[in-house]
């Protein structure tokens, strides 16, 4: 198998592996994928990681092999072993390196964040526009779906015929389209955020809580993952996460003078008013003081 075809494969494969849980009793591959990150950390092009991921963790392998238990250098004492273990650290590389996370992402955006090549979809969808704008969900609605009839693998159209029906309150088909979206593009931001607070109007707290997640995990410094998240642990009544989730969106939208610093101010309000109502004044404060925010 050449690197080429594992990058593919890789790319493939990257977030079906999103949410794995980093735990304290390290296996032997999740050791190697980790080693591997040390190589690929500083890697700030797409192609260079393409040659980069075979020999970082490859030189991960060997690092772990010096420094394992003889339990560990007898699981890869094999051609076997070493097969299926540079496999299954390949498979799970981007749940521990943001940096391999942020690449593909980044590549991937450039395929599928454009506009069609085909030139007749293109027309639909900027009609649709005009009439998305305008106001006129209907018609924008039939345009998107001319667009995506011409593409059937055109994102932006996907996206806005999704979003189209959200304005006119139809989620479960709004879902639909995002859902449709995302089988094209699993990380689209766009999809991962709106398919999110389409489930929280239906009240699917769980799935809107699992979208939100995603897009924090793989937009770390995209505020509206953590902002999502805090609204929907604060209905749920979990108010340590919601907590967590608010300072760390405040915090971004304050960095980047973001107009939405009103919302999460007023969102922690909610919450400091609803945690003093039970008396967990202690949990602002501890909270307050993980994230290093002063509470007026």
């Amino acid at each position: 198998m050449t690197k080429k075809i594992k990058m593919k494969y890789f790319t493939i494969l990257i977030f079906n592996f999103a949410m794995a849980t980093i735990t304290q009793g390290q296996t032997l591959t999740e050791k190697i994928a980790q080693n591997a990150c040390e190589y690929l950390d500083s890697i700030d092009n797409f192609q260079v990681l393409q040659d980069s991921i075979q020999p970082s963790i490859t030189a991960a392998m060997a690092k772990v092999m010096m420094e394992g238990t003889p339990e560990e250098r007898k699981l890869i004492g094999t051609v076997e072993g070493i097969r299926g273990t540079l496999k299954e650290s390949f498979e799970i590389l981007p749940s521990y390196c943001y940096n391999v996370r942020r690449l593909v992402i980044e590549d991937k955006k450039s395929r599928f964040y454009k506009r069609s090549d085909n030139q007749q979809a293109n027309v639909h969808f900027d009609k649709g526009n005009d009439f998305m704008e305008n106001g006129d969900y209907k018609n924008a609605i039939k345009e998107f779906k001319s667009a995506v009839k011409s593409d059937n693998n055109f994102v932006y159209a996907i996206d806005h015929l999704a979003i189209s029906y959200r304005h006119l309150e139809n989620y479960k088909t709004a879902i639909k389209y995002y859902k449709q979206s995302l089988d094209i593009f699993p990380e689209g931001d766009v999809a991962l955020l709106n398919i999110a607070v389409s489930y929280s109007f239906l009240e699917d707290d769980e799935n809107s809580i699992k979208n939100y997640s995603q897009l924090k995990f793989l937009y770390p410094d995209n505020p509206e993952g953590y902002f999502g998240l805090a609204k929907m642990y604060f209905i749920k009544g979990d108010y340590e996460n919601a907590l967590d989730n608010i300072f760390i969106a405040h915090r971004i939208y304050v960095n980047t003078n973001s107009n939405y610093v009103k919302d999460s101010k007023q969102l922690m309000s909610l919450m400091f008013s609803k945690l003093k109502e039970l008396n967990k004044m202690d949990l602002i404060d501890k909270k307050a003081k993980e994230h290093n925010i002063t509470i007026n």
